[in-house]
């Protein structure tokens, strides 16, 4: 188990400052892969960056395959062609979300997805899971800058766009290909508008968020709240706790052992993940589900 909170070397924010020239910044397009929709029940299995300039020069490519410790289901390899077999022997995702923040945080810059909220909802929950604590770098999502300034397309999809703007065609729903797709995207959406030269001239298009911004944090209240301060001193004194969880089988005739590893909140549920001695894997709990905790000696 990591610890609740590990401290690497991190990026800083972009300086939001007036006039932060966009020509001065450093850009990070990314895109992630998963085993499904969920950002709290699935996994990453692809993570890729690329840093780039909008005046051009050397790019900086980061890619990895993630092993997600778990099967990905046949219809979600079906979209982005990643198999078992192609993940069995990859890094994990404890050992390659480090990798990622030590290339963002070469340097201060910004992040660049389309769709982003996805995107950064599962870098987020990744983070969380490690107990790593990340600065608000900002985040520039491409399909609110594109609704706003692109005219002429049936929708705003990457694919689409990418036609659009007739960037060469390739390989799409892949990390790193899709990561160039963005770059290429956002870099016509700036070329076609000149008159946007700075970072706070896109607050006007709603497009802007931080990597650890909480868009839809609700806090917790009664029981739930009574058993995230628990878990969250257990996570702290590294202990285990005795869990009795209502599931979707019969009610438990006694508790599970379990270490729990994070606490996350995702469209006002909290859910906690923690390695279950039980089942001796890995597990995400809904904590509202939690019928009592027990530090566990």
């Amino acid at each position: 188990m990591v610890d609740s909170l590990t401290r690497i070397p991190a990026p800083e924010p972009a300086t939001e400052e007036a006039g932060t020239k966009l020509s001065d910044l450093d850009f990070i397009a990314f895109d992630v892969e998963t085993t499904g929709l969920s950002a709290i029940a699935c996994k990453l299995v692809e993570l890729s960056a690329v840093r780039f300039r909008l005046s051009g020069g050397e790019m900086e490519i980061f890619s990895h395959l993630i092993n997600p410790e778990c099967e990905i289901p046949p219809e979600v390899t079906r979209i982005h062609g990643i198999t078992d077999q192609m993940v069995k022997d990859a890094l994990t995702n404890k050992e390659v979300i480090p990798l990622f923040l030590q290339f963002v945080g070469k340097r201060p810059c910004v992040l660049v997805a389309h769709n982003a909220p996805f995107d950064v909802g599962f870098l987020k929950v990744a983070v969380a899971r490690l107990g790593i604590e990340v600065p608000p770098i900002t985040v520039v999502d491409t399909l609110n800058l594109s609704r706003c300034l692109v005219d002429g397309v049936v929708d705003y999809k990457l694919k689409t766009l990418a036609q659009h703007f007739e960037v060469v065609d390739g390989d799409y729903h892949r990390a790193l290909a899709d990561s160039h797709h963005v770059r290429h995207i956002f870099g016509k959406i700036m070329a076609a508008n000149p008159e946007l030269s700075t970072l706070e001239q896109l607050c006007d298009f709603n497009c802007l968020i931080t990597l650890t911004e909480q868009e839809s944090a609700v806090e917790p209240t009664g029981e739930v709240a009574q058993h995230v301060n628990v878990l969250k001193a257990a996570i702290g004194g590294k202990q285990q706790l005795k869990m009795i969880y209502i599931g979707n089988g019969p009610p438990p005739r006694s508790g599970r052992l379990i270490t729990p590893i994070a606490v996350l909140e995702n469209r006002g549920n909290h859910y906690l993940t923690a390695f279950c001695h039980q089942l001796d894997a890995e597990r995400t709990f809904r904590i509202d589900r939690i019928k009592s905790l027990q530090v566990y000696s």
